[in-house]
């Protein structure tokens, strides 16, 4: 959630150096947390479905329970079903669990999003606001970000 108690979320694309490829927010409005993680998850999907990728690692903060065809949901079930689906486009893909301190750029650009008007922004080129935080994770850098984090999900394509 962001300071305005919007939830958000957002994502980065990387090459398999770690370069900049691409990279969205999106507004969700209210929800919980992990609502706004599978949302996000399932947004860099669809980016990286959409700029042909075949093998994808994927890095979320939050635990991911795809493998759980027993988890019902009305809000989440739907998301899941969409990540499943999505996730057959692909030939390879990891998903990796990853602390909201090291994925720090997602979560960046997750909090833009929960404080933006637009439904959806995808970002071709790095964001300012986002510069130092994609710096850092670039280097393996991380910190305690604090509380009031929006959801986010890094991807990368290797």
């Amino acid at each position: 959630m962001g300071s305005n108690g919007w939830a958000g979320c957002g994502g980065v694309v990387r090459d398999d150096q770690g370069r900049w490829i691409a990279g969205f927010s999106k507004h969700i409005g209210s929800g919980r947390s992990f609502v706004a993680e599978m949302w996000g998850f399932r947004d860099g999907l669809v980016l990286c479905s959409n700029l042909n990728f075949q093998c994808l690692i994927v890095e979320v903060d939050a635990k991911i329970t795809l493998l759980n065809n027993d988890y019902v949901n009305i809000v989440v079930s739907p998301l899941l079903d969409d990540c499943k689906q999505l996730l057959s486009r692909f030939q390879q893909v990891q998903v990796r669990h990853c602390y909201q301190q090291a994925n720090h750029c997602a979560d960046v650009m997750a909090r833009m999003g929960s404080n933006q008007p637009l439904d959806y922004v995808l970002f071709h080129n790095l964001p300012v606001d986002v510069l130092e935080a994609f710096e850092l994770g670039s280097t393996g850098a991380f910190w305690d970000s604090g509380a009031g984090a929006g959801a986010g999900a890094g991807l990368g394509n290797f």
